[in-house]
């Protein structure tokens, strides 16, 4: 069974393909109604809108089959995206030597015949494509081709609203200033924290940033020097928080951080980290500006994001009263010490 040939442009088409979120989602209902017209139109007992991946055909709707996905040196739609502008016809597999040894074609489903046309982005880059299959060998006449040619389109369009709307979504929910998660992104994300949180999963850790100084800043040197300095906190949170811990602008120079896993000294240790790279950073641009850090450990769910949020906001504005430019660390529930009052304060700096 000779594999299909690698396009020339695979890196491009795979993230084009990685763009559009498409890979590992539950079937789209709207694609469901077009394999199912699919399969209706042509007569065919078996309609697919395929995705072929680096190393396998993925399933985004399916009729006929229970199948999620295939390697992809077995999927026929492999060789269909090769010559994106033009269908794939094959009317027996068993005479066909690229498929007929194909463990597809010998065993379940039993593929015969096939039609595939290639799903191509405005862009030119063939994600997959829309096929139809029967178990018999059969030809494939003008108006069978063209029906799948237009449902393929219609799969496209619906492709590109999708990521329109995901672009959409991207954009308000991201702070155009710094690029960072803006305050609703960062809610939404802390409310799933605490979720998983109460179903079992781990704890988290909550971090509050406000800028000492911002506002002379701001009145000193003018509100577009004041704009760089919010893109360089967010350059530095971004430096030296792990990648899957979340930084986010919540409002002027109101910055948050959502950390996971960990315990309260090592979260403490991070914090104390970041502000020392924020203060490093202020001073190598020569801004009087620092960083007033407040953070809470949940070893147990708070109520709700706006509890949680409140507790690290407290936090720092303790640290904001003790000085500024210094860390105030708590957890939840507070590790009771000897000598204090139940609740485990940490600070640092000047």
């Amino acid at each position: 069974m000779p594999a299909a040939a690698i396009p020339a442009n695979e890196e491009q088409r795979l993230a084009a393909l990685h763009a559009y979120g498409l890979l590992d989602e539950t079937c789209d209902d709207l694609l469901q109604d077009i394999v199912q017209l699919a399969a209706r139109l042509t007569d065919s007992p078996i309609a697919l809108v395929t995705l072929i991946d680096e190393q396998r055909q993925v399933f985004a709707a399916r009729h006929g089959v229970e199948l999620r996905e295939t390697p992809r040196e077995q999927a026929f739609c492999a060789h269909a995206i090769l010559q994106p502008d033009r269908p794939l016809a094959v009317r027996d597999a068993l005479e066909d030597v690229r498929f007929a040894d194909n463990p597809l074609v010998l065993g379940a489903p039993g593929i015969r015949a096939y039609l595939g046309v290639p799903l191509v982005t405005p862009e030119g880059h063939p994600l997959g494509t829309l096929c139809v299959i029967d178990t018999t060998p059969r030809d494939h006449d003008d108006a069978a081709v063209s029906t799948l040619q237009t449902l393929a389109r219609t799969v496209v369009t619906t492709f590109e609203m999708r990521r329109a709307m995901s672009r959409m979504r991207s954009m308000a929910l991201t702070d155009p200033l710094t690029g960072l998660p803006n305050r609703t992104a960062f809610l939404e994300a802390l409310s799933r924290a605490i979720s998983t949180h109460r179903r079992g999963g781990p704890g988290f850790s909550l971090l509050f940033v406000d800028l000492d100084g911002f506002k002379a800043l701001n009145d000193t040197l003018g509100h577009a020097e004041g704009d760089r300095a919010l893109a360089e906190v967010a350059a530095v949170l971004r430096g030296n928080l792990r990648r899957g811990d979340m930084p986010a602008r919540l409002a002027g120079d109101e910055f948050a951080a959502l950390l996971f896993g960990g315990n309260g000294q090592e979260v403490g240790s991070a914090a104390e980290r970041l502000r020392i790279a924020l203060a490093q950073a202020m001073e190598g641009r020569g801004w009087a500006v620092t960083a007033s850090i407040g953070g809470i450990t949940f070893h147990a769910p708070p109520r709700d994001e706006s509890e949680a949020l409140s507790a690290a906001d407290q936090l720092m504005y303790l640290a904001k009263r003790a000085g500024r430019n210094r860390v105030m660390m708590s957890e939840h529930p507070p590790h009771v010490m000897p000598g204090r009052d139940g609740t485990r304060w940490a600070a640092a700096g000047d």
